[in-house]
């Protein structure tokens, strides 16, 4: 056997049966077996042994197949089952695809359909379990990416976060130190996925590599030039938000690529929205970014999301009334980000990202 050989899990309570797939298994499709004669024993054997795919009689005495398919998908949501029966009634039939069961055969089961279905559920599992790992190493590759969750900026309060729709997204936010005080960045790159991950990080690197520049509009200008080809064969584009805070008088210059939904919340009552009217990055409409300054006074709130937020109300800019009102209410910017990402949490339909920056 080798490391290769799809991992079998058969379980029947008739041992004659149990044996006859079994030996059909191994000897004409080189898998891994092993059988168990009920339910319970199934559900643990799971654990350790981790089949590639199960195949299970309904009826067994304690719990049915079909029972069984429920309580090992608690723990291995997408595993594919084979449910056998001796009863060849369209009822069983139905229960058992209505059991999500992925195939269904009646004894005594045909060896060669049976080792073709098997051989094809294991590969189609090993795929989906390869792209889940390899999309988790993504993700994590990406929150290292991301800044440190809060940092001590004094007589600032700087706080953002991240939630993907999928394990890995194309939302990002940054931010670091420079001798006058911090860059901070959000971009929201077009799709979702790997791809947009990869795309995100790519953007991220150019911009940093920018960090020296002073103006915010040509850093832009220089990182569509860089990222021109690899946006086009991707089909993609970046809308961003990209601006440098002066903390000693809190001077904000900023320039916008399409993106257009950030705004300071002032202390005053009065609000400020941080529209755009150039294209983001990857469209090749602009050859130029401006820059435009403001300044932050004590007690303002800027806050600057992805358009994943819109979302999170009905999609319109209406929701950016309803990110103002969090930020009045909040008492420090990490309560703006938490309460963002919270409604985010129960099903947001795309990437979330926020970051917040408050003067004390």
């Amino acid at each position: 056997m080798t490391e290769k050989a799809y991992r079998v899990l058969v379980v029947d309570d008739d041992e004659d049966l149990a044996q006859y797939a079994r030996t059909i298994l191994e000897r004409r499709a080189g898998c891994v077996v092993r059988s168990v004669g009920d339910a319970q024993s199934a559900i643990e054997a799971a654990k350790d042994f981790r089949p590639d795919v199960v195949v299970t009689d309904i009826e067994m005495p304690g719990m049915t197949g079909l029972e069984l398919v429920a309580a090992i998908r608690d723990t291995f949501p997408t595993l594919p089952f084979i449910v056998m029966t001796g009863h060849v009634s369209a009822e069983y039939a139905i229960r058992a695809l209505r059991g999500q069961a992925d195939e269904f055969f009646t004894k005594p089961v045909v060896s060669a359909e049976l080792v073709a279905a098997v051989n094809r559920l294991a590969a189609q599992w090993r795929l989906r379990t390869e792209e889940a790992e390899e999309a988790e190493r993504a993700a994590e590759v990406q929150r290292r990416l991301l800044p440190q969750r809060a940092v001590d900026l004094e007589g600032y309060d700087l706080a953002g976060g991240s939630a993907s729709s999928r394990v890995v997204g194309g939302d990002f936010f940054d931010w670091y130190a420079v001798d006058d005080g911090m860059v901070i960045t959000l971009a929201d790159v077009m799709g979702k996925g790997v791809g947009a991950a990869i795309i995100a990080a790519t953007v991220r690197a150019v911009l940093r590599a920018g960090a020296r520049e002073n103006d915010l509009g040509a850093v832009l200008g220089t990182a569509a030039e860089v990222l021109a080809m690899d946006l086009e064969h991707a089909g993609s584009f970046v809308t961003l938000f990209h601006c440098r805070l002066v903390t000693a008088n809190g001077q904000l210059r900023y320039a916008d690529a399409g993106h257009g939904l950030s705004l300071v919340a002032r202390a005053d009552g009065s609000v400020k929205r941080l529209s755009t009217s150039s294209f983001p990055l990857g469209t090749g409409l602009d050859d130029s970014w401006r820059e435009h300054s403001l300044t932050l006074e004590s007690g303002d709130t800027l806050v600057s999301m992805s358009d994943g937020v819109l979302d999170l109300w009905d999609g319109s800019l209406a929701g950016l009334d309803e990110v103002e009102k969090m930020a009045r209410a909040a008492s420090c910017s990490q309560d703006i980000v938490d309460e963002l990402l919270a409604l985010a949490s129960v099903g947001a339909p795309d990437d979330v990202t926020v970051v917040a920056l408050r003067r004390t």
